[in-house]
């Protein structure tokens, strides 16, 4: 699935913001840069919104009033273009550029899998984001963090050295018995 346009039609301080992230053809990677506060955060959360839904308790909605929010974008798949339509509330949330109701699967049977919380770990870099990610990769925290300590140091099978680890250290010690 790869987002094409996104547009922050009544999300944050913004009205009408629109982003165009180009031909299919080019790159997947994409940098939004800018002075601070002028809406890379904001920018980053509309994007989880038009993928993951608004939360019960929306912090982005201190311009508009949260039954008003609402995120647009097209997003391809399978080289298919999408226009969705990301609103406040339970029912028909999600639509199409028809106005046409569509289910949550319409959007997550793409995500392969990936919680919101783990796509704002893996693929949103903010301050926060990037300071968590760190601390796990230094701590080896967590499959992601243990997943990505491994890639950095080159260790591709470090999750069976620490589970063999493991199996020794309890073969070595274990609370309350008497034979170890």
């Amino acid at each position: 699935m790869r987002l094409r346009r996104l547009s922050l039609d009544y999300f944050g301080h913004f009205t009408g913001q629109s982003y165009d992230f180009g031909d299919p053809d080019g790159s997947d990677f994409h940098v939004i840069y800018s002075p601070n506060e002028a809406g890379k955060t904001t920018t980053m959360e509309a994007v989880l919104r038009l993928l993951y839904g608004f939360p019960t308790r929306e912090a982005y909605d201190f311009q508009h009033q949260r039954k008003s929010l609402q995120v647009s974008g097209t997003v391809e798949v399978d080289g298919v273009a999408r226009e969705l339509i990301r609103q406040t509330g339970r029912k028909g949330a999600l639509s199409d550029a028809s106005g046409a109701s569509l289910p949550e699967a319409a959007l997550s049977a793409h995500l392969g899998g990936l919680t919101q919380e783990e796509y704002r770990t893996l693929l949103c870099l903010d301050d926060e984001t990037i300071e968590k990610g760190g601390e796990a990769i230094a701590s080896s925290k967590g499959d992601i963090g243990r997943l990505l300590f491994s890639a950095a140091a080159g260790l591709g099978d470090l999750g069976a050295v620490l589970d063999q680890a493991g199996a020794q250290a309890d073969a070595l010690y274990r609370k309350r018995a008497s034979s170890t």
